[in-house]
Formats: structure tokens, C-alpha cells, sequence
């Protein structure tokens, strides 16, 4: 892959993850509602997922008193 090949990939990625992550146009070729409902699924995924410090506490103390998990 050339130079100027690698520069238009990484640019139409930019585009694509803009799209599904921010709130940018989607790009050139791509379904704007499947683009919508993926992004709605990664955004949903990421609130899921996202780590609680309360429960992480709440394992270590109990570990250190020697309780189970």
C-alpha cells in the first residue's frame, strides 16, 4: 500500500468512527440509519460496560478480610 493509499484509508476510518461515535454526517456509501443504530449499540455497550469503582472497592475489602468474592 503506497503513502498516499494509507492516507485515504486512515481518513475515510476517521470519517466511519466519527460517525459512529460522535455526531458527524455519515460518509460516502454507508446507510445513515444503519450507521444510526450501530452507533446506538456501541454507545449502549459502553454504558454497560463502563467499570464501577464502587463494586471494585467492595471485592477488595472483602479480600483483604479474607472473604470470599
Amino acid at each position: 500500500m503506497t503513502v498516499p493509499e494509507r492516507a485515504a484509508l486512515a481518513a475515510a476510518q476517521e470519517r466511519l468512527l466519527a460517525a459512529l461515535v460522535g455526531d458527524a454526517q455519515p460518509p460516502p456509501g454507508f446507510d445513515p440509519e444503519r450507521l444510526r443504530v450501530q452507533s446506538e449499540v456501541l454507545r449502549a455497550k459502553r454504558a454497560h460496560s463502563a467499570p464501577s469503582p464502587r463494586p471494585r472497592t467492595s471485592f477488595l475489602r472483602r479480600l483483604r478480610r479474607g472473604g470470599a468474592a
